[in-house]
């Protein structure tokens, strides 16, 4: 018999059973870094390098280095407006809306 050593970094402990997993889906494509235009607590502009689909869900990582900031979210794409230099501009709702704390510390 092997001897199994715990390799996790925090404790994991069963669910009640009244939890589930609403949803899960594979990320199937990486664009890579994009650049954010704008955001507010409740959406984000995005020019990204290949089209996407309206209605799609995006998964981000807004990274803000200076602060130690970072944070993973889902964004519904709204719109995606082609540009003249081959971009496009994507449009989305957070799935989440950031708090104030969180858009300062993009912002500022």
């Amino acid at each position: 018999m092997t001897d199994f050593h715990e390799k996790r970094a925090a404790e994991r402990f069963a669910v009640s059973p009244h939890v589930d997993c609403a949803f899960a889906s594979p990320v199937l494509e990486d664009f890579g870094k994009i650049k954010i235009k704008n955001i507010s607590s409740t959406g984000v502009g995005l020019i990204v390098t290949e089209p996407v689909a309206t209605g799609m869900l995006l998964v981000i990582k807004l990274v803000n280095s200076d602060k130690k900031f970072t944070k993973t979210m889902l964004v519904r794409v709204v719109h995606a407006t082609p540009q003249a230099s081959g971009t496009y501009l994507v449009g989305g709702t957070l799935d989440t809306p950031l708090t104030y704390e969180e858009l300062c510390a993009l912002v500022m």
